[in-house]
Parts: C-alpha cells; sequence; structure tokens
C-alpha cells in the first residue's frame, strides 16, 4: 500500500509557494503551505510534515531562524529540511547545527532535482522510523555493557537484523567502522587489567560522543569498538573514522593516576547488496582492515578492499 506523505512548503513568496505546492501534488504528495514562517511553526506542531521545503531568505523570520526553533522541540527535532538558498545571497549562520551542503537547493531549480530530493529524504526517514520501532522493542532487553554503557554485541546483532534489510529495501548506505586499541596486549601487561578497563572506558565516552543519535555505538571485543553509521556511505565514514583516530591519539588517558597515550586501528566497510542481511561479511571486511593496520604499525584507518 502506498504511503500518502505530508510535505509542508514554507516560501514567502506566494508565486514560489504555488509552483511548488502544484509539482508535489502532482508527484502524489499531500501538500501544505504556509507564506508566513510563524504559521509554519504552528502547522509543524499541530500536524509533523514527514518533509519541510523551507526557503532561508525571508523577511519575517529567516530560515535559520524557524530551522533552529523546530530542532530545539522534540516533536519537530528530526523534521527532515530541504532548504530553498539564493546564490546571490549568503548562507545564513545557523544555531543549533549545520545544514549539509546536499540539503540545500539553489533556485532556480529544475523540477526533477526538488522531486529527487524529496524522495532521497523520505526514503532516509522511512528507514530511520523502522529503526526507531526496533529499537524500542529492545529497550526492555539488558543490552548495556556494564564498563562502557555501550550497547552489547547481542543488541548489534538484532539491530543488523533490521538495519541492513532497511538499508537494502530503500537503497539507503550504511557503514561500519571498527576500532580496536593497538598494542592491547602489552598495554595489560605494562598497567594491569584494572587499568586497562579504565583506558577502553575512556575510549567509548571518546566514540560515543562524537556519534549521531540515528547511530550505534558497541563493545565488540576487549579492546574493540564498533560503530554502525545509518545513512553513510564510505565517504563520510572515512572521515568518521579520521576524526576519532586523531581525537584518541591526541587525548591522554588515565589510569592509576598515571597518564599515557594510545592508538587505535580502524577498519571502514560499506555494506553492498552482495552481502548477508546478518552482517557477518561486513563486519569480517571491517575487522580485516583492522588486523591489516595492527600489522603496518597501528594508529591507522584502512577501507576494507
Amino acid at each position: 500500500m502506498k504511503v500518502n506523505h505530508n510535505i509542508l512548503v514554507v516560501d514567502d513568496e506566494p508565486a514560489h509557494t504555488m509552483l511548488i505546492s502544484e509539482l508535489l501534488r502532482r508527484a502524489g504528495y499531500t501538500v501544505a503551505s504556509a507564506n508566513d514562517p510563524f504559521k509554519a511553526i504552528a502547522a509543524c506542531k499541530v500536524r509533523t510534515p514527514d518533509v519541510v521545503i523551507l526557503d532561508l531568505h525571508m523577511p519575517l523570520m529567516g530560515g535559520m531562524d524557524v530551522f533552529d526553533r523546530l530542532r530545539a522541540e522534540q516533536k519537530t527535532s528530526n523534521i527532515p529540511i530541504i532548504f530553498l538558498g539564493n546564490r546571490e545571497q549568503p548562507i545564513p549562520a545557523f544555531k543549533v547545527e549545520e545544514p549539509h551542503s546536499e540539503d540545500i537547493l539553489f533556485k532556480p531549480f529544475a523540477p526533477n532535482e526538488l522531486l529527487s530530493r524529496v524522495r532521497s529524504l523520505l526514503k532516509v526517514k522511512a528507514l530511520r522510523d523502522e529503526l526507531k520501532k526496533k529499537e524500542a522493542q529492545l529497550s526492555e532487553l539488558s543490552l548495556t555493557d556494564p564498563l562502557t554503557s555501550l550497547k552489547t554485541p547481542r543488541y548489534l546483532d538484532e539491530f543488523m537484523k533490521t538495519g541492513l534489510k532497511q538499508a537494502r529495501r530503500y537503497n539507503v548506505p550504511l557503514s561500519v567502522v571498527i576500532l580496536e586499541v593497538d598494542q592491547h596486549r602489552e598495554l595489560v601487561r605494562a598497567v594491569g587489567q584494572t587499568a586497562a578497563d579504565a583506558v577502553v572506558s575512556q575510549l567509548a565516552k571518546i566514540v560515543a560522543t562524537q556519534m549521531r543519535d540515528s547511530d550505534i555505538v558497541v563493545r565488540t571485543g576487549p579492546f574493540e569498538l564498533t560503530v554502525v553509521l545509518t545513512a553513510t556511505d564510505v565517504n563520510g565514514s572515512i572521515e568518521v573514522s579520521e576524526r576519532l583516530r586523531n581525537d584518541v591519539a591526541q587525548t591522554p588517558f588515565t589510569a592509576d593516576d598515571i597518564e599515557f597515550s594510545i592508538t587505535v586501528s580502524l577498519g571502514i566497510c560499506q555494506f553492498n547488496n552482495n552481502m548477508d542481511d546478518e552482517g557477518k561479511v561486513l563486519l569480517s571486511h571491517a575487522r580485516a582492515a583492522v588486523s591489516h593496520g595492527h600489522m603496518n604499525g597501528g594508529n591507522i584507518s584502512l577501507k576494507a578492499e
């Protein structure tokens, strides 16, 4: 059964609003519109749209202010937004978070380009909605690692059963980054197991605080963490991996009042349709890259081949 998606168009120029609304209606969407940003915010609170198309340059209240207000409230914080910009005007500064460049569509634009953006956002939204339902089902289970407060391998197994099937179904990228402490056996011999556990706990905090709400961080081994990056391709995963690698290398770790440094090796792999839906191949490829990293001296990020 086809889902009837609701889209809100917000633009202070009535002619633009009418043209965009008619284009979306012809494509089969249910469309509401607002030329007043204040009415747009109120409309989102009454009936949450699936996508908002939002003009950045409006006189009464700029698109950035509308965006910040929507993100500040729980009910409207996750609405997917396509920004309409003008190449002759600078992109305004955002208070809450910066939009990705692919979220901004500059006028004038081809009708098919707008429809393509809408379809793409709706795919990602459908994936995230289904993952949220699965997370709610798992919330009653004891799936938290006592040392790091991260998720456990059992949680990862359950997540993969849904996440990978949805990535395949909606053609949305999903990647994993596995990181493991370099020379961890030597670390245990040098500082003892208790101090080494303290290092893992500190490492978990570094990783977890950098992830989005839609990402999953799991302790999958004594010195190994696995990050599942939803709606992220291999290039985005490489950026995340390099950021984590540098942060770990530059962070002083403390155990038993002793301060020292550690490094990690990271393996990166993006899910593809030739892989199984349980994630065995995906994770094995990423772990193989981690092993290569250790053999090449550590403190390195490698993409699985």
